[in-house]
């Protein structure tokens, strides 16, 4: 019984250790580093909870009172967006159209809302309002970071720049996406854009900062991403 519990001990060391992917020759000695004492280090773990709820709410206060003239609308966006991620919303645009969906990403100026088949994305700039149904809705997968390979793992800590931003998942995931990056994603698909009254829809050609191009049978359009209203893409 003995040897089996230190065999499973064993193998939970090497998983740990095999976790960052070390190279096979041995890395050098560690020298242990002093620990110093901390003002909270006598308080009781609940008293130490309250201590820190305490000031986390005086840091935002703190920053909301900084920002209260200065906050960009897209910020009030992402943050009513951050907690309705996983409800059904119900969004009205400017024009009093009202579109319905899941929300699936909160971008840093769009909002992307999921059907079973469809995929509706509308900017910030275009909504009027945003009524939540109030019921959860199940969540659509995610890009974790726990359960990532360890080589990978390696190579995000190590080569952190060059790593994301080769991936608008890991750029949204860090930093928050804007459009024009998101819409990489999407090229060669064809997709719906809602530009006023008129809708065109084609094959997403290229995407650059200000711009789209969509190619409507041999014609290839070029409209501004801060005229889109909405964008629809069957998934």
């Amino acid at each position: 019984m003995e040897q089996e519990k230190d065999m499973d001990l064993f193998m939970r060391v090497q998983e740990r250790t095999n976790d960052f992917c070390f190279p096979e020759e041995c890395c050098p000695e560690r020298f242990p580093s002093p620990q110093l004492p901390s003002p909270t280090d006598c308080l009781q773990q609940e008293a130490f909870l309250k201590v820190q709820e305490e000031i986390r709410n005086a840091n935002e206060l703190l920053m909301d009172l900084a920002l209260a003239d200065e906050r960009p609308p897209e910020e009030t966006f992402q943050k009513a967006f951050d907690g309705l991620i996983g409800l059904r919303v119900e969004i009205t645009n400017l024009l009093g159209e009202t579109i319905e969906g899941n929300v699936n990403i909160a971008g840093y100026d769009f909002v992307v809302l999921r059907e079973e088949e469809k995929i509706t994305i509308l900017p910030y700039s275009q909504i009027e309002t945003i009524k939540p149904y109030g019921r959860f809705a199940e969540r659509y997968h995610d890009p974790e970071l726990s359960e990532i390979d360890p080589c990978f793992r390696r190579e995000l800590t190590f080569h952190f720049g060059e790593v994301v931003s080769s991936s608008p998942e890991l750029i949204h995931l860090f930093f928050r996406i804007r459009l024009n990056v998101y819409l990489l994603k999407m090229i060669a698909k064809r997709i719906q854009v809602k530009i006023e009254n008129s809708l065109v829809e084609g094959f997403l050609e290229d995407v650059n900062k200000d711009t789209i191009v969509l190619k409507v049978e041999e014609e290839r359009n070029i409209l501004p991403i801060d005229k889109i209203l909405l964008i629809t893409i069957k998934s």
